[in-house]
């Protein structure tokens, strides 16, 4: 028996007739404005897209569906998560959550111990609450393009993250213990109001801090050894430090729309190993 119902992009208006035993189900890219109760009954599914569709209400039945390992509900009319998505506890793979309008997650979530990646890019969230850092398997978390002001110091309990997109947001500092994520790899702060640039996360090969208001690069930045590729465009830098050249494993740096008022000698030799915008 066909296990799998696969309707994507079909200009469905209606949720489609479901046969039982359904262990995949996606109806990507669809005009749907509501779910049935059907649905919930499916509690074999495993992985459910119902993504790019129109609907605003996810029912609290949701957490019947106990073998979910993957769910995509991005790019609807949500405006809030049901607390049951937190009997989801077998969602292991994958959470999208983005493009949206929810203002908050629910504490529920703070049972997803087994999750790996959480999108809830693009909604209107303005705080991310303390139990975030319950999601102890997480390796990636895309927050982009929300109202975040603060990130919580529970943050330094997520000790698998290994990516973390939280451009296009209002935050002014990362908290202390955000250098306790000692596997952290990738950092986007673009498009923030961060001030310093963070240097405690030694294992960083990447960080992108675009559109801030930095106004020096700080001589610690030494401590990012394995650092690949840092931007800084936008931002409010007049000085570079010779530090800059001590990063070894440097292979792009981006200077660009900066008030650089001096070009140091020793930038021709990084530019023999790295790749150099000013």
């Amino acid at each position: 028996m066909e296990n799998k119902l696969i309707l994507n992009s079909k200009q469905l208006n209606v949720f489609p007739g479901l046969p039982e035993g359904l262990i995949e189900l996606s109806v990507f890219d669809n005009k749907i404005e509501h779910i049935p109760d059907e649905l919930w009954e499916q509690t074999q599914l495993e992985i459910l897209n119902l993504s790019c569709n129109r609907f605003s209400v996810i029912s609290d039945k949701i957490g019947l569906l106990g073998k979910l390992s993957m769910i995509d509900l991005g790019h609807n009319e949500l405006l809030e998560i049901p607390e049951s998505i937190g009997q989801l506890v077998n969602l292991d793979a994958y959470l999208y959550l983005h493009d949206n309008k929810i203002e908050k997650l629910p504490p529920g979530i703070c049972n997803l111990t087994k999750l790996n990646y959480l999108n809830i890019s693009g909604n209107r969230i303005s705080e991310l609450p303390a139990y975030i850092g319950n999601l102890s398997s997480l390796s990636e978390l895309k927050a982009e393009k929300n109202l975040i002001r603060i990130i919580p110091d529970s943050f330094c309990l997520l000790q698998s993250l290994a990516e973390l997109n939280l451009a296009e947001n209002r935050i002014t500092e990362l908290p202390a213990k955000f250098i306790e994520l000692k596997r952290l790899r990738v950092l986007n702060l673009e498009g923030n109001s961060i001030k310093t640039i963070p240097t405690g996360n030694t294992d960083l090969r990447e960080i992108y801090l675009r559109n801030n208001q930095i106004s020096e690069i700080p001589p610690a930045i030494t401590q990012l050894k394995l650092l690949r590729k840092i931007d800084l465009r936008g931002n409010n830098i007049s000085k570079l430090p010779v530090e800059l050249s001590a990063l070894e494993n440097l292979e792009r740096l981006d200077l660009r729309w900066n008030p650089i008022n001096e070009i140091p000698g020793w930038l021709e030799g990084l530019k023999k190993k790295c790749i150099v915008y000013l």
